[in-house]
């Protein structure tokens, strides 16, 4: 494991402590965060002991049943809400593709040149900016450590 590999899955880690945190301060067990998300209890420990990454559906349903934004999972410090009315509302994957694309653009970078930087396939990062597929956690650092922007800016709006 290389370097940016063990510093992505330090902050997969920092994400399991982070569900966990707010998991506890909401006043709910293993079980009652698991049934709010409609996820099972397994998956649910798996995330927080950082053994499973989740895809992005995943993140905001346990995000949202822990009552926080989902960026508030990837940052120490509770990310500031857009107001963007009922944003909240639309498909996840497609305002990620949304931001991923608006940030790529700012930063003046190809897809290919995002691909070759996060070590992803370029194919993978136009299905993830179309909206048709959910980037997993690891995928969504990656994604944040090559534009060189905080992680929870990729998932603004998204809630």
């Amino acid at each position: 494991m290389n370097a940016s590999d063990s510093e992505i899955e330090q902050q997969v880690r920092r994400f399991g402590e982070r569900l966990r945190m707010r998991r506890t301060q909401a006043g709910f067990s293993q079980l009652a965060l698991a049934e709010r998300a409609g996820v099972d209890l397994a998956a649910v420990s798996f995330l927080e002991r950082a053994k499973r990454a989740p895809n992005l559906n995943t993140l905001v349903r346990v995000a949202r049943a822990a009552g926080v934004a989902p960026g508030a999972l990837l940052e120490d410090e509770e990310p500031p809400r857009s107001p963007r009315p009922g944003r909240a509302e639309e498909d996840p994957l497609k305002l990620f593709g949304v931001n991923l694309r608006r940030v790529r653009d700012g930063a003046g970078m190809s897809q290919e040149a995002l691909a070759q930087e996060a070590k992803l396939d370029r194919a993978a990062i136009s299905i993830i900016e179309r909206g048709t597929r959910a980037a997993n956690l690891r995928t969504i650092l990656k994604l944040a450590r090559a534009l060189r922007v905080p992680p929870a800016s990729l998932l603004e709006g998204i809630g």
